[in-house]
């Protein structure tokens, strides 16, 4: 199959945007149940959504974990209801690095939000269909998905998208206008996925993306990237 036969987007009506109205904000599904982990992959200087997200349900530093190793403090301007580790994600273990093993097998209804320019891959083919099961929500930026950038080539890209594919539904796509256009897609390019019990008997997207009031471009200074096509809509 090809990258678009895995990045196929269906439909689902209860959606909510979290953080800011430009990048640091994401657009995510209202599902029943609560979670009990949330897990910020990425931090920078900007946890509009971790702020958003751990105030609307209610979460706490026992439950709430953040990680870069690229910053010496969390920024707590936003929230301080979260434990922050200075290691970055990647598919092993040592004093830097963490593949989030710990965390996996202790919770099962985590809400992951992840942008390590580039490390996803390396991240997600590490990971088993049990261990992504334990994702009830992801949303994640994928960089560079059509090539062989990013330090990653593009099959093994492929390899994680299959990989989601297998285990949860895209149910919302914007992209990146920081980024460039490649192959006419975003290069940087933000899903959301949700776990596929929580969606039964789906259909495919027929809206068009960006979709007023909900996405808002990265960059506020230039237009939104269209993604009015297939594998985004089905038209």
């Amino acid at each position: 199959m090809s990258h678009n036969e895995y990045l196929k987007v269906y439909n689902f009506d209860k959606k909510i945007r979290l953080g800011i109205n430009q990048d640091g904000g994401y657009v995510i599904g209202e599902l029943q149940g609560n979670y009990d982990c949330y897990i910020s992959a990425g931090v920078a200087n900007e946890e509009s959504f971790s702020r958003d997200f751990i105030n609307k349900f209610e979460m706490n530093k026992d439950n709430s974990f953040a990680f870069d190793g690229t910053i010496i403090n969390y920024p707590e301007n936003y929230t301080n209801n979260i434990t922050f580790i200075k290691k970055n994600i990647n598919s092993f273990n040592d004093t830097n690095n963490t593949n989030l093993s710990f965390l996996i097998e202790k919770f099962n209804n985590i809400f992951l939000k992840i942008d390590i320019e580039g490390g996803e891959y390396k991240w997600l083919l590490s990971l088993n269909n049990e261990q992504l099961n334990k994702f009830k929500q992801i949303v994640i930026e994928f960089h560079g998905l059509y090539d062989d950038s990013w330090n990653c080539n593009y099959i093994d890209k492929i390899t994680c998208l299959e990989k989601l594919f297998n285990s949860h539904y895209i149910i919302h796509a914007h992209g990146n206008n920081h980024g460039t256009i490649s192959n006419g897609t975003p290069e940087g390019l933000e899903l959301t996925y949700i776990n596929k019990k929580y969606l039964e008997s789906p259909e495919l997207n027929k809206i068009k993306f960006p979709i007023p009031n909900l996405d808002f471009p990265n960059n506020p200074i230039i237009k939104d990237y269209d993604l009015s096509y297939f594998p985004f809509v089905n038209l």
